[in-house]
């Protein structure tokens, strides 16, 4: 019922879809008309504006009062780190550049230099 209300038939979409951050994909609208940037981790997100499931996000009302909105977050209170619009989880290694690899660990992350430090 609240979909239904929520959601207009026939869809109503603007002809160019939206440019969207790094690290954002387009992604149907949760009333599956319009193509919208999805949310990434953090940011408020409700019943039509939803979270980039492809790094593992739903929109959590748990951390809000009633009626006051959301935020994405992991699912089942899973860590993970954003850097650079990319989320990685808890325990994923990766490379943010050709100079470091880092590690991410309980919502932050540590990194090590791959390359020799030039001492002259």
């Amino acid at each position: 019922q609240v979909c239904a209300q929520l959601c207009r038939r026939p869809c109503y979409c603007p002809w160019v879809p939206p440019r969207c951050p790094r690290g954002s994909p387009l992604v149907l609208d949760g009333c599956g008309c319009c193509k919208i940037c999805a949310r990434r981790l953090g940011e408020p997100c409700d019943f039509l504006h939803v979270c980039d499931q492809s790094q593992g996000l739903v929109c959590d009302y748990s951390t809000v009062p009633a009626g006051t909105g959301a935020t994405c977050n992991f699912e089942d209170g899973e860590e993970g780190c954003e850097v650079n619009g990319r989320v990685y989880r808890d325990g994923e290694v990766f490379q943010p550049s050709c100079k470091l690899q880092c590690r991410c660990l309980d919502g932050g992350f540590t990194c090590v230099p791959l390359c020799q430090e030039d001492v002259r």
